[in-house]
């Protein structure tokens, strides 16, 4: 056998990007008033809360697992079973969504804000790309879903001070800044069916609350589109500019080539490259033709370039940070065949998309109505601090873009193409973040290796999941506030990521 030794070449250097001081973040250290406040809201959460509704569990699941049925109806139940469950879980004129699930770091209102702000998206994506026809999703209970009036109601109620549902006073660093990103897209999308239904005062009402995010302080990473989605959407309503154009070019300091952003100065390189960075930007060429779409659409397509080999029939090679948003793992493949990419067709996009959704939800990933907190079932040990019960609703965001723009590129009727692990072996590099991409045909595994470690402080016992301790899931429970171990692998130290996730099982 012959072995051929590959010569030494010089280190990897990564893109030196301009440090920023970590702003302090209150939750990130909390004291006795933080554990009083998640008390007291976690005892509303359980006047509030509703008995699980597992009701479309199985079917949905069944639904996947049947190989007869095309990807229309597949997304056309996901969207019934989110809708009927939402309606079950929301409280005070559907501003709040009290779902089922481990607490985040925040307060139990702020998760249920999440339930809100995270499904509305879904609701108006639906309704943009129906609304002529129809405006009423029919539930798996066959219950009709008045979608405008929903949407309509939770911006009210969200945005008045004197209702219960009042999404509140929003300050430096806050999640809400977050959620306000989703919401204003439901907004935009949503616009013939609601915002141009609203009187000038509830206009009013209603941009009042979002400009709040004009004064919010960020971490110094991908937060900063999140006010940006905010403010583009109200320059698209209102006409009026206060786009912080310096948060942009902020997170262009964040690109590194190939199509990858790096999440701040010391972030990862991970998958909130597809669900955060390269999504958002996608919306922002919808919302603002004119929004420096030539470097958007050419990072997409660079992007996508060397992202559509991750894809395989069963499975990616999962690493990084929000295991429970793997559902939209698919959004910049669709995203970029939108934006008239040369480096995707719709047939491989189509597949990549419909088959992460039937790997995933076929095998549970969908419980509770909402995808689980987790690869597939429920799994502590993937939940991170910062999510909470419904923060694995962003798994919709791939489905977001299909039901956006589905009929514009021909989603539901292409034909299906084989991805790149389908046709053979392969093998490239990712010359920006250092990363090799292995295709074995023979076994459909893709793997996934960083050259370079990200720590040096690891030994067997430090790459392990580790799962929370009953003492620490008992404080959890009573103070509806989360405390639990950091397990994002790439951090721990591991560099080798399989398809077949070995990793997290």
């Amino acid at each position: 056998m012959k072995v051929e030794i590959e010569p030494q070449t010089l280190r990897y250097q990564p893109k030196e990007i301009r440090e920023t001081k970590r702003p302090t973040i209150a939750y990130e250290h909390p004291n006795a008033l933080t554990y009083l406040k998640s008390l007291k809201e976690n005892i509303i959460r359980f006047a509030n809360k509703e008995a699980l509704y597992t009701q479309h569990d199985e079917y949905i699941k069944n639904v996947f697992m049947d190989k007869r049925v095309n990807l229309k109806y597949h997304c056309e139940s996901i969207v019934s079973y989110i809708a009927e469950a939402f309606i079950h879980y929301s409280v005070w004129d559907h501003s709040h969504a009290y779902y089922p699930g481990r607490p985040s770091q925040q307060t139990a209102r702020t998760d249920a804000l999440e339930g809100t702000s995270r499904t509305l998206p879904t609701l108006a994506a639906w309704l943009h790309a129906n609304g002529k026809s129809n405006t009423i999703i029919t539930g798996l209970n066959q219950q009709p879903i008045l979608v405008p009036e929903i949407l309509r109601k939770a911006f009210l109620a969200g945005t008045n001070p004197q209702h219960k549902g009042y999404w509140g006073t929003l300050h430096h660093c806050d999640q809400r800044v977050c959620e306000s990103a989703d919401l204003a897209l439901a907004l935009w999308m949503s616009k013939e069916w609601v915002w141009d239904c609203f009187s000038i005062d509830e206009k009013c009402q209603i941009v009042t609350w979002f400009k709040q995010v004009n004064q919010c302080e960020t971490v110094d990473n991908n937060w900063h589109l999140f006010v940006l989605t905010v403010q583009i959407v109200l320059k698209a309503l209102t006409g009026e500019d206060e786009v912080q154009y310096d948060k942009y070019e902020r997170v262009k300091e964040f690109y590194v080539g190939d199509g990858w952003f790096r999440d701040g100065a010391k972030g990862n390189y991970d998958y909130y490259n597809a669900w955060a960075f390269h999504y958002s930007l996608y919306w922002f060429t919808q919302i603002d033709v004119d929004f420096d779409s030539t470097f958007i659409k050419s990072a997409l397509s660079d992007f996508v370039g060397n992202y559509r080999y991750f894809f395989g029939k069963e499975g990616l090679p999962f690493f990084g940070r929000s295991a429970c948003y793997r559902l939209a793992a698919a959004a910049p493949l669709l995203a970029a065949v939108d934006l008239q990419s040369d480096k995707i067709t719709i047939g491989e996009a189509k597949r990549a998309f419909h088959c992460n959704l039937k790997y995933f939800i076929s095998n549970g990933a969908l419980k509770a109505g909402l995808p689980t907190q987790g690869l597939f079932d429920e799994d502590v040990r993937l939940v991170d601090n910062y999510s909470g019960p419904a923060s694995s609703l962003w798994s919709l965001r791939a489905l977001n873009i299909a039901l956006f723009c589905g009929e514009k590129i021909n989603l539901w009727q292409a034909e299906e193409a084989p991805l790149a692990i389908e046709q053979g072996n392969f093998e490239l590099d990712i010359s920006a973040i250092n990363l090799k991409v292995l295709g074995v045909y023979e076994t459909q595994e893709v793997i996934a290796i960083f050259k370079n470690e990200y720590t040096q402080d690891q030994s067997p016992l430090s790459r392990r999941l580790l799962a929370p301790s009953r003492w620490e899931q008992t404080i959890e429970k009573i103070t509806g506030r989360a405390n639990r171990p950091k397990n994002n692998l790439l951090r721990k130290g591991v560099t080798c990521y399989s398809s077949k996730m070995e990793s997290f099982f």
